[in-house]
């Protein structure tokens, strides 16, 4: 009567082959034992000498084997599995059987083999990283202190843009009249709190005497576009003191056409995202195009800015609207 060695397959641990120290691991299992066996198994290489085995946990009673298995090292010379039925101890008198192979021709056929040698069949399946596979990087421990100190750099750089691009906005405002602006921001990358940053920079004040001159932009109406490869994300803000451009309206006319996701924000301020569907042709940066595109359509019609056809990419705006 003959079984199969196991319910449970023997597993290698990561057996590393050849010159290149090739990873593979080791699954097999075992046919053609008499019934009440229990197998374990130890690889012997062409000289004879043990560089395989069954893991087991002994003490001086009696030892206990495990499924799992270890190599000690291998090679692609000719191995030799040999499958004993474990007593107290594994003896000679012990062997069942055995058959011979090495680790480069149990690769080949997809890792599916099968070897027989008299009653004894191993059925081995030998799994290897695919080509082109890069073995995956320990991760590296990121250090709090330092994820903090590069976050609050991250915040600073945000905050200067949001500043700086406040200015321009307001002097644009300044030299032409125009009070709305559609501005695509770099630097958050699509990041709320990022974004968040921006926004308060933008409307801060700007003191007259100050060396750096930053923010001033809080009686401008303005949205924030910011994407990355998920989502384009939208921040709008239209202050209380610009009656004549509703922003529920600006806000519609600049995603018509998209699936929107709406984010809470407090009173005159929309925060919303678009996220990317390649499916339906949606790319984040395909859209803020057409959301600048259409916001700028809506300021038109509602006289907020002059047509024009030579339009900005960052800030949309009709060159005649001001003299620069």
């Amino acid at each position: 009567m003959s079984l199969q060695a196991d319910a449970a397959n023997f597993v290698s641990e990561v057996v590393k082959s050849g010159k290149k120290g090739q990873q593979i691991t080791l699954t097999f299992s075992v046919e053609g034992l008499p019934a009440g066996s229990n197998p374990v198994v130890g690889v012997f290489d062409k000289q004879g000498k043990i560089v395989g085995r069954t893991e087991w946990l002994s003490n001086n009673a009696s030892p206990a084997f495990q499924k799992k298995f270890v190599f000690m090292h291998a090679n692609s010379t000719p191995l030799t599995f040999s499958v004993y039925n474990a007593s107290d101890a594994v003896s000679v008198a012990d062997y069942l059987g055995g058959v011979s192979s090495d680790l480069k021709n149990l690769c080949g056929n997809g890792g599916k083999n099968d070897v027989t040698e008299g009653a004894i069949t191993f059925h081995f399946s030998a799994e290897t990283p695919k080509k082109g596979e890069k073995a995956k990087k320990e991760e590296k421990k990121v250090d709090p202190a330092e994820a903090a100190a590069a976050r609050k750099k991250l915040v600073a750089k945000c905050d200067k843009e949001g500043g700086k691009k406040a200015q321009d906005l307001a002097g644009m405002r300044d030299l032409g009249g125009v009070s709305y602006f559609h501005v695509s921001i770099d630097e958050p990358k699509a990041d709320w709190e990022l974004l968040e940053a921006c926004m308060k920079a933008m409307n801060a004040p700007c003191p007259e005497d100050a060396d750096e001159r930053r923010g001033g932009a809080d009686e401008i109406g303005k949205v924030l576009m910011s994407f990355k490869d998920e989502y384009l994300a939208l921040y709008m803000h239209v202050p209380s003191n610009l009656e004549a451009c509703n922003i529920d309206e600006w806000f519609a006319a600049c995603v018509e056409g998209y699936e929107v996701q709406r984010l809470e924000a407090p009173e005159n301020y929309i925060k919303a995202q678009i996220n990317a569907n390649p499916d339906k042709n949606v790319f984040p940066i395909k859209v803020k195009d057409d959301c600048i595109n259409n916001g700028y359509k809506f300021l038109c019609s509602k006289s907020l800015v002059r047509p024009d056809d030579d339009d900005e990419d960052d800030m949309v705006f009709g060159d005649d609207d001001f003299m620069m």
